[in-house]
């Protein structure tokens, strides 16, 4: 990992270095001070408020938004490095390429990001332990809170690489229709339905832990397994021009 974040630090500085990207860093900070301030005013428990944040269709559609605009930021600033793309032999090393590019970056806004969100919010917060049960699950708050942290930047990552791969494929302008459509869903859908793309960022009673664990794993497979068909279709395009933006 160390190895391939050098080969790419020269790409990653010239990229982060724009003026695109320092517009970018500032919206960054007011995603992590809108998620700070993001709770329940009448709980104000630490792990209570981190459920109640990452399970809010408006920040998720914020959060969402924001870095499918910094995953095509990359996307777009990669493809213009026209001495670099003619170094690749094929397009399964672009898009490998691409990803890990895109992984790269969006790690470190998502580093600094914590970083805003965890300090303000441990300010503003009363209480840092939760110790009643979410549901009728047999866990507590803050065991819900670390798996709903996990759940939430697992499907971020998956998402950027799903857009990462559609770029490739679609280019900037269908790319975001596709996502404008699916980001729609968080406020359209009814909360209370299960099994769509959209509920398992929600909270959703799945009567048992066990069983949205297993629900969730499943989504997994069938996002993987759609990041996958996505890459093989992208594999199979014609390499094209250089992308003109």
């Amino acid at each position: 990992m160390k190895k391939r974040w050098k080969q790419n630090k020269a790409l990653i500085d010239s990229i982060t270095r724009t003026n695109r990207f320092k517009i970018l860093e500032f919206l960054l900070i007011l995603l992590a001070l809108f998620a700070a301030f993001n709770f329940n005013p009448y709980d104000r428990k630490l792990t209570s408020g981190i459920i109640f944040c990452h399970t809010n269709p408006i920040f998720i559609l914020l959060f969402l938004a924001y870095f499918l605009l910094v995953t095509l930021n990359t996307c777009i600033s990669f493809y213009q490095y026209d001495t670099y793309l003619i170094r690749l032999k094929n397009k399964k090393g672009l898009i490998k390429k691409l990803v890990v590019i895109v992984l790269q970056i969006n790690t470190i806004l998502l580093i600094i990001y914590f970083i805003i969100y965890l300090s303000i919010y441990n300010l503003v917060m009363l209480d840092c332990y939760e110790q009643n049960p979410v549901f009728n699950y047999t866990i507590t708050a803050n065991t819900y809170a670390i798996y709903t942290m996990i759940k939430f930047y697992l499907l971020a990552y998956l998402y950027m690489i799903i857009n990462t791969v559609l770029f490739v494929i679609l280019r900037e302008s269908k790319t975001v229709i596709v996502n404008i459509i699916y980001l729609s869903g968080f406020i359209a859908t009814n909360i209370d339905k299960k099994y769509l793309p959209w509920s398992y960022y929600k909270l959703i009673d799945y009567h048992t832990f066990s069983n949205e664990l297993l629900t969730f794993i499943g989504y997994l497979i069938i996002i993987i397994l759609v990041i996958c068909l996505l890459f093989y279709l992208g594999t199979k395009q014609k390499r094209g021009v250089i992308y003109d933006n």
